[in-house]
């Protein structure tokens, strides 16, 4: 999930990086019963400082699933996807730093504080060359990981990504600290935090189908913003502190990518999808009828075109999109 600054403000208005680079290099606690079904174990390490959990099952070539950054999101946006994949790959399954069962903390997040944790996470975690499928703002940092470092990414999903139109807006910083340091900051925290506030979005940004949306998506949502700090990444993410611009690495990209996207996406229109073909126009690309999330909402559809793109075995019942 994503949203702009001013759809943010609009939204919120309707309801009314250098301290981690001296801390311990790498500590992993095992914790119990992972989320997702059928993964081996759920882990906690600390990579550079920052506090990433993970899940981790199956086995074969490396699968490395990065959720979108928005409001209550975590690893657990792939539940629908993972199982899929846990015969024939070895599957890991991140909640980046602030959100989930990443425990949030009182600092600044920044674009750069999330590509130095995915990449120490595919060097020391993952430690080969794998395919990374990432959602919304997290494919930014993807794409420039795979520019930067193409022996850790060897193959690119981008699911609905944030437009490149978007990533060039620079952070506003005045908002930024009225929301850290006032009341007003307070009253935002409390509003993101409520139960009416996660079930106003998943039902008018995420879903197209609110069928959907049952008791426990909502529980899961609102559960991930009760942990203290949580509106930190928050913050910086609706005041654009975590944006980066990825035209030129995109354009340069030389690894197999494909984009898949909602074709109702509300805060990042299919129409930005022309942007990306613009500076890459061999790209491939499939449109799925649904918002933020095809992944969940279109899952048979989204897994057998991730399959397709692996190269894996197909189901039956595997329906081909459109391109687009």
């Amino acid at each position: 999930m994503r949203l702009s600054v001013r759809k943010t403000i609009g939204l919120f208005a309707l309801l009314a990086v250098g301290v981690y680079l001296f801390a311990p290099r790498r500590i992993v606690t095992v914790l119990p019963t992972p989320r997702i079904p059928g993964m081996e174990e759920g882990k906690k390490i600390t990579l550079n400082g920052q506090e990433i959990y993970y899940e981790v099952g199956g086995a074969g070539p490396p699968v490395v699933f990065i959720h979108g950054i928005g409001g209550g999101n975590s690893g657990y946006q792939w539940v629908k996807n993972v199982p899929e994949f846990l015969k024939d790959h070895r599957v890991f399954v991140l909640d980046l730093p602030g959100f989930g069962r990443s425990t949030p903390r009182p600092q600044h997040y920044s674009a750069g504080l999330y590509l130095a944790a995915i990449e120490s996470f595919l060097k020391e975690v993952v430690n080969e060359p794998c395919t990374v499928v990432a959602s919304s703002l997290a494919g930014a940092y993807a794409i420039r990981i795979a520019h930067d470092h193409p022996d850790l990414i060897r193959k690119l999903a981008l699911v609905s990504p944030t437009g490149i139109d978007q990533l060039v807006e620079a952070p506003n910083m005045d908002f930024y600290h009225k929301l850290i340091g006032t009341p007003i900051g307070s009253f935002f925290s409390r509003l993101i935090r409520s139960r009416m506030s996660v079930s106003y979005f998943l039902n008018q940004q995420v879903y197209l189908d609110r069928d959907l949306i049952n008791e426990g998506v909502k529980d899961v949502y609102h559960m991930h913003l009760q942990t203290p700090h949580a509106q930190y990444p928050i913050f910086a993410f609706i005041t654009g502190h975590l944006n980066l611009n990825i035209r030129k690495e995109w354009r340069e990209l030389t690894q197999p990518t494909v984009v898949i996207w909602g074709d109702r996406d509300i805060n990042t229109p299919v129409k930005g999808l022309q942007n990306f073909r613009d500076l890459k126009p061999d790209m491939e690309a499939q449109v799925l009828n649904a918002r933020a999330i095809p992944n969940d909402e279109k899952s048979v559809e989204f897994n057998g075109l991730l399959k397709q793109f692996l190269g894996d075995p197909m189901g039956e019942d595997v329906l081909t999109p459109h391109h687009n």
